[in-house]
């Protein structure tokens, strides 16, 4: 069976999200990757409907939203936004949410951390 992939890529957001009360005054960049996979079964390349597929640009908008709730934790706005995009478009098979703070307030850490949920 055909499918599509509906991808969002290192998309930079900032957001106040963290467990440490000074994350929430100075916050943070955030590297957010997403992957949606729907039946394609539905789609006509001669009819190019955007109805048939999930327009990436209100998958950002959905995005957008989510980060801009501060949360102490990741993993929360992780699964906010699986919940959101999948009472959006039921029509999701399965997807992903990755979401990465480029600098972490961890003391001697080079690096970045994050989290990915699956769902």
């Amino acid at each position: 069976m055909p499918e599509f992939e509906i991808q969002l890529r290192d998309v930079m957001l900032f957001a106040n999200h963290g467990v440490m009360p000074e994350e929430g005054v100075t916050g943070n960049q955030y590297r957010v990757n997403v992957r949606l996979r729907l039946d394609a079964a539905s789609f006509s390349a001669e009819k190019d409907d955007l109805t048939t597929t999930i327009s990436y640009a209100d998958v950002f908008e959905i995005l957008r939203s989510v980060m801009e709730s501060r949360v102490a934790l990741l993993e929360t706005v992780a699964v906010k936004f699986a919940e959101r995009v999948r009472n959006r478009w039921p029509n999701i098979k399965n997807g992903w949410i990755e979401i990465v703070k480029t600098v972490p307030p961890i003391p001697k850490m080079i690096g970045e951390a994050g989290v990915r949920y699956d769902f």
